[in-house]
This record gives structure tokens, sequence and C-alpha cells, in this order.
């Protein structure tokens, strides 16, 4: 089993977007994926009428017929639930564990960054990245497990180098989910793949645009994973 933490140390990363986004891609490439929120929506019961992202993400999966074997869901606000789910994951045979953290320190974040296999930092501006950076430089002495990823740039390639350059020593990953908007859209309505396909329509179509939009938002989640 891997364990893949998403953290940033600003807000507006797209750090939950990340963690949908990769959950999408190994989900699409067959794999067992259980996602961990520790973020401070985790406290917020399944009957809430103000309902986590996550939660309302896992309803639209579940409604495109992802079960609890394929992908489940683990609201973790302690370090010792999230050991558990760690545990509870490996036992039930679960292939990938993504863990959406929040921003400032608390014992789940610590437990979720000590027991990660792999570190993601998402960066939707060069503000976010060096801010991540800098943060992810003070926190660990060696971050050879640690990897930086674009998910948003809304004025093409040159922007996309200036985070690239503002993540400093920290690798990025080559492919990107500069697509961040049109992905979030797919992603609340469930399976990006099935949402893509349902969206399908050729060129000079109404809806041609936003299916074009969908796809390659689609392309992007694959690309990482």
């Amino acid at each position: 089993m891997h364990t893949i933490t998403i953290h940033a140390a600003k807000g507006g990363s797209g750090r939950t977007t990340a963690v949908m986004a990769l959950a999408s891609g190994f989900l699409a490439l067959g794999k067992r994926v259980m996602v961990m929120d520790c973020t401070s929506q985790a406290c917020r019961g399944p009957k809430c009428h103000d309902p986590s992202t996550l939660q309302t993400w896992l309803a639209a999966m579940a409604a495109c017929r992802f079960r609890p074997h394929q992908l489940e869901l683990a609201e973790c606000s302690r370090d010792e639930r999230v050991e558990d789910a760690l545990a509870a994951a490996v036992t039930r045979g679960f292939d990938i564990v993504l863990i959406d953290t929040q921003a400032y320190p608390e014992d789940a974040l610590s437990m979720a960054l000590a027991k990660a296999d792999l570190i993601v930092v998402p960066a939707t501006g060069s503000i976010e990245a060096g801010f991540s950076s800098q943060s992810i430089n003070e926190q660990f002495d060696c971050p050879e497990h640690i990897i930086g990823l674009i998910t948003g740039h809304r004025h093409g390639a040159a922007e996309a180098s200036e985070i690239r350059t503002a993540f400093g020593a920290l690798p990025v990953f080559h492919s990107e989910l500069s697509a961040s908007e049109a992905l979030a859209e797919q992603i609340l309505h469930g399976d990006v793949a099935h949402f893509t396909t349902m969206l399908a329509c050729k060129s000079g179509q109404p809806g041609y645009a936003r299916y074009r939009a969908a796809h390659a938002a689609y392309s992007e989640v694959i690309s990482p994973t």
C-alpha cells in the first residue's frame, strides 16, 4: 500500500482538488483508494446540512456506482485516528491512501506527514509554491520524498514556468492539473471519466468547448498517476 499526503502551507493551493483528482486517476487505473480527510471539515457528520467537499464528492462517486471496496472516505481529526485508518486500509487491502490536510499544524497533520511514502505539494500560483517550499525546507532535512504539483495557472506556459521556479529546489511533476476549475466541476459530479463521456460531442455542436475542457482535465487526472 502507498500513502500519499497532499500538503501545502498556504490556503487556496488546491489540496482537496488534487486529492480528488488523484483518486479519480487511480480509480481509473483499477486501484482501490482510501481518501483520508484531516482538514477542519473532518468533524462534520454525514447528516450535516453543510457537508464537507469530500463528503459531497463521495456521494457523487457512490451515485456513479463506486462502492466502499473501491473507494472509501475516512475522517481523521486526531493523530490516533490517522494511525487507525492506515492500519485498517492495510488490513482491507487498499492500494492507495490519499490524505487531505490543512495548512496550519495540528496533530493529525503531523501524523499524516510522518506516515507518508510521498508528500505532494500543490500550488495554484508562484506565491503558494514559494510559501510551501519554504515551509517544507524548514520541516524536513532531506525532503527526497516530496514533490510539487501545479494545480492551476490562468496565463499559460509563462506562469507555469514561474510556479516551477518558485518551488525552488523542490522537484515538480512534469504533468500538471492546470485545468483545475473544469476539473473541480467534474469532480463534484462524480466519476470524471463518466462525466466527460456524457459531455462528448463534435466540433461545431453546442457544448463542444465545455467538452474539450472536460477532456483536457480528465487527461491531466490520468497523467500524474
